[in-house]
């Protein structure tokens, strides 16, 4: 599963909103950042469904949606392409027998990047 790949204990909050982690098909992808010279590439998206076992303030505040944003360092390659402004895909996230993710976002926006590290940085609701 995607989250499997990326740092060993980033993904402990994840598996606790979820029986089983969705895969990343048809998100909102709200936001693709540059950052630290190019260093490091932040993708924040919509989950595509609730939490299973939501935080008790996230009921209490009506949130229906998951945001996620995953953070990827040691940047080796990166492309980019848009057919619009309105970024709706899916993102796949391996790892090669040279433990170097590759991250590939396909959609309305398709991004390749290679990273040597890459984690959950936040997961919130709204």
């Amino acid at each position: 599963m995607w989250h499997e790949c990326l740092s060993e204990n980033t993904d402990t909050f994840i598996t606790m909103l979820y029986k089983d982690v969705p895969p990343l098909r048809n998100l909102r992808i709200e936001e693709i950042k540059f950052s630290r010279e190019g260093n490091r590439i932040s993708v924040g998206f919509d989950f595509p469904v609730f939490a299973d076992n939501p935080p008790k303030k996230w009921i209490e505040r009506g949130y229906t949606i998951v945001f996620v944003e995953l953070d990827f360092f040691d940047i080796r390659e990166v492309v980019l392409r848009s057919s619009n402004n309105a970024f709706r895909g899916n993102i796949d996230i391996d790892k090669d027998d040279s433990g170097i993710l590759n991250i590939n976002i396909s959609g309305t926006v398709e991004v390749q990047i290679k990273a040597g590290v890459g984690l959950i940085q936040s997961v919130r609701g709204y």
